[in-house]
């Protein structure tokens, strides 16, 4: 990749050798995805202008913060030790000291309510008793020691085995044990849904990612990367994009909502895909439809911010075996990331998951606050007393949600968009959640649109 880079920058001209003013690329969107996309051309010596529609950069990755210093992660959680791009970009920019572990215990609450603790495979196996032990056995040698291979964190490769069926029915043959403690749990933690609502290529890519890689965070929180990237490159924040401009069919500038029009060689789509379909122009028909219509997972989540430490050595909490409430998953930040909870006051994030998720966004949030807090009474019984404070962050298009059958239409996307001249696409929802995705798609889209240089 390096190489292939340097390669690009090389054949290159620079804007300094020549004083041009003109806008080389516009980058539409200051997630990890598009920074990533325009530092890489700032490098090779392009002019670009980055747009972003809210006054912050890192899209999804957020940060909350309160008065006291205390913080947690409320959007990307961590970074994994595979993140091979992401670290070099760390390395690059000095960032690399400032990663901390991450790590903890799960509870579960077992089917008569009771906790269970698991701090590895071991522990979980004694939990799943005999029939459930079998299971877990079977599913990791079949999908994780004999799966079939794919990239982890780019979407190459239809395999209709995974990619045809849901979760739940590729999995049917599993008993209740393995479902309540196993699947149902991995696919509201990777995935933010139920079992039937997404692909078994989802659960097959993240039991990989469990199994061979530990999990890190920054120590001022991981939009730092993002806040880092965007300090490096022009970015014009409140810029809300209209729709892209072509000539003759090319792709070469971008409208903006106040009628200001911007002209550019190349523009590269870096927003949510939904975003991306929505200013597009009619002439790109079929891609224009499937953009729009992508299928994203809505998610509130409610921080809950304790006077006080909570007495249990887990940082997540599972209630799946018991219950199946709106929110049956919970994290102690300050036992997950206790680097951004300088204080040790507990900070419990509670998680819904799709489809109910969607119910909570019609919800104002003090409606979201009471029913999260009713529901993580299960797990701290008599937590109530001790909030100081509840906050709600909404993400309207959370994750992509890679329903069966997906990769396929995802593949399809993407060799018709070869095809587009003057335009790219980057993000995550092209390839998988992972930040890791968002900083290869945006390194991809640069060097396309040096190709088109």
């Amino acid at each position: 990749m390096t190489e292939i880079k340097f390669l690009f920058c090389k054949t290159h001209r620079r804007e300094e050798d020549e004083g041009m003013s003109d806008i080389d690329t516009i980058v539409v969107g200051a997630g990890i995805g598009g920074l990533t996309a325009a530092e890489s051309l700032k490098r090779c010596g392009q002019k670009v202008l980055v747009l972003e529609a809210t006054d912050r950069p890192g899209g999804r990755m957020v940060k909350i913060t309160r008065k006291n210093g205390d913080s947690a992660e409320a959007g990307a959680q961590g970074i994994h030790s595979n993140y091979t791009e992401l670290l070099a970009m760390l390395d690059r920019f000095g960032m690399k000291d400032q990663l901390r572990p991450s790590f903890g215990k799960v509870q579960y609450l077992d089917h008569s309510g009771a906790p269970r603790i698991s701090g590895g495979s071991s522990d979980l196996a004694r939990i799943v008793g005999a029939q459930g032990k079998l299971d877990l056995g079977y599913f990791w040698m079949k999908y994780f020691t004999f799966a079939k291979k794919f990239p982890q964190f780019e979407a190459v490769r239809d395999i209709p085995e995974y990619d045809n069926v849901s979760a739940a029915q590729e999995l049917s043959w599993a008993g209740r044990d393995f479902t309540d403690f196993v699947l149902r749990p991995m696919s509201w933690a990777m995935a933010n849904s139920t079992p039937d609502k997404i692909g078994m290529y989802y659960i097959v890519n993240g039991l990989r990612l469990r199994m061979t890689t530990k999990i890190m965070g920054l120590a001022n929180g991981n939009e730092s990367l993002t806040q880092k990237l965007a300090n490096t490159v022009p970015v014009r924040y409140g810029a809300r994009v209209k729709s892209v401009v072509t000539t003759k069919g090319v792709v070469d500038g971008i409208e903006l909502e106040d009628g200001t029009s911007i002209k550019a060689s190349h523009v590269i789509l870096s927003c949510t895909a939904a975003i991306a379909g929505q200013l597009l122009t009619e002439e790109f028909g079929p891609i224009k439809r499937f953009l729009t219509d992508y299928t994203h997972t809505p998610l509130s989540l409610v921080f809950f911010f304790l006077d006080r430490p909570v007495d249990r050595e887990s940082y997540a909490f599972m209630g799946h075996p018991f219950r199946n409430a709106m929110f049956n998953m919970a994290l102690d930040h300050s036992k997950k990331t206790p680097f951004l909870a300088p204080s040790g006051k507990a900070i419990i994030s509670a998680w819904p998951a799709f489809p109910r998720s969607v119910d909570l966004i019609k919800k104002t949030d003090a409606e979201i606050i009471e029913q999260a807090r009713t529901d993580l009474e299960d797990f701290f019984p008599g937590f109530s007393p001790w909030i100081e404070e509840a906050r709600v962050i909404h993400h309207h298009r959370a994750v992509a949600r890679y329903e069966p059958g997906m990769y396929r239409k995802v593949l399809d996307f993407k060799k018709k968009a070869e095809g587009f001249r003057g335009l790219s696409f980057a993000g995550t929802d092209y390839d998988s959640i992972h930040m890791e995705s968002g900083v290869r798609s945006g390194q991809r889209a640069a060097a396309r649109a040096l190709r088109g240089a």
